[in-house]
């Protein structure tokens, strides 16, 4: 399992824990020197870097400030790789945007997993954007408040909003499998309309209180037709104004991105003064799924 992040969440203790739990990361870390408590060991031939993690002083205080224990140990040294890169984005219309992007992974091997490989997985990230969106807009309806006037309630309100969300999700997938298609190709909103056309069909007789049909040919018939949805068109590659003013301006528009790997901006390790922490603890095989 890959696990992304987005940057303003990682730090490097949050990083520890989550990649003791067996998961590869590819995490994003924000772009200026002080952020990331690391320096650079060795340059590789794809581009990207091992670097080493090293908790400051500073950051000890903190965390030990924060937990309220004033005798917690250091966090230890800890090779990474980084992937640093850039990101130009061009329309149609000739408007051209750069965006700069580090990402620290615990993917250590660039022969198994390349740098520009590295790169693309990160905006697969982008994929629990398109969940939000399914929640909020399809899943619970636009400008829809929770019912729930209490956190517990508002709690167990969101819950039932995601086990409907993968629900639907879980039947798309299904009906990719049995079409052959991508699931990120079937429709969200299409195929949780068809769902909530069948809840309403399977009203018990009137007469008798039987059902018109047995759940497993109900379930048949619906992944039937979600599979005869409409298809996305494949490989879309478009950009949107995200802000309400630039909304004013502008629309949304096709297209292209140029990935380019860079050096990063950290200092040097001094090898001389300073042993690097063993390797082993942190190299990953292949993962099971990406």
């Amino acid at each position: 399992m890959v696990n992304l992040a987005d940057r303003g969440f990682p730090s490097m203790e949050r990083y520890l824990a989550a990649a003791s739990t067996g998961a590869d990361l590819a995490w994003r870390w924000k772009n200026d020197r002080k952020s990331l408590p690391a320096k650079t060991l060795e340059v590789l031939p794809d581009g990207s870097e091992l670097v080493v993690m090293r908790e400051s002083a500073g950051m000890l205080a903190r965390r030990r400030q924060a937990s309220r224990n004033h005798a917690a140990p250091r966090l230890p040294d800890t090779i990474a790789r980084l992937v640093t890169f850039s990101v130009v984005t061009r329309t149609v219309s000739g408007r051209s945007k750069t965006t700069r992007i580090r990402v620290l992974t615990t993917l250590l091997d660039h022969e198994e997993f390349p740098a520009r490989e590295i790169a693309k997985l990160y905006a697969q990230r982008w994929q629990i954007e398109i969940a939000f969106l399914h929640l909020k807009a399809a899943v619970r309806g636009t400008r829809r408040e929770l019912r729930g006037h209490s956190p517990a309630l508002a709690r167990q309100e969101a819950f039932g909003l995601l086990l409907i969300h993968n629900l639907v999700a879980t039947a798309v997938a299904r009906a990719a499998v049995q079409s052959g298609a991508c699931p990120k190709l079937i429709p969200f909103a299409p195929a949780l309309a068809l769902i909530r056309d069948r809840v309403t069909a399977d009203a018990c007789c009137p007469h008798c209180g039987r059902r018109p049909y047995s759940a497993e040919s109900q379930v048949r018939a619906l992944i039937d037709d979600i599979a005869r949805l409409p298809r996305h068109r494949p490989g879309r590659q478009r950009t949107s104004p995200r802000t309400t003013a630039e909304r004013r301006n502008s629309h949304t528009e096709n297209v292209t991105y140029t990935i380019t790997i860079e050096k990063s901006n950290l200092p040097e390790w001094d090898i001389t003064s300073r042993r690097p922490p063993s390797r082993s603890h942190t190299s990953r095989r292949r993962p099971s799924s990406r």
